[in-house]
């Protein structure tokens, strides 16, 4: 029944969302009284958002591991293409 789960875009879904809901976390604990996007336009503009990005693909990797030990073969691999355009998009906000 579990294997009807293991599709490719969940896992990108699932490796897309971790980091957001990284993001998401931080807005509320902190209390910010600006819209999210704003949050993290404004974040992207002082630079500090590919720091934090990085620190989000922490959870991309727990998520990774434990679909990976667990005998889903398809998740994971999303989860993967996601950190890698998370990389890619890092990357670039080094280079920018």
């Amino acid at each position: 029944m579990i294997r009807k789960f293991d599709k490719l875009w969940i896992g990108l879904i699932i490796g897309i969302s971790i980091p957001l809901l990284f993001f998401l976390f931080i807005y509320v604990k902190e209390k910010i009284q600006d819209s999210y996007f704003f949050f993290l336009k404004k974040m992207f503009i002082d630079g500090i958002l590919s720091a934090f990005l990085r620190i989000g693909l922490i959870g991309n990797l727990a998520i990774f591991l434990l679909t990976f030990n667990t005998g889903f073969t398809n998740v994971p691999r999303g989860i993967l293409m996601a950190t890698i355009l998370y990389g890619l998009l890092i990357i670039y906000m080094f280079i920018w």
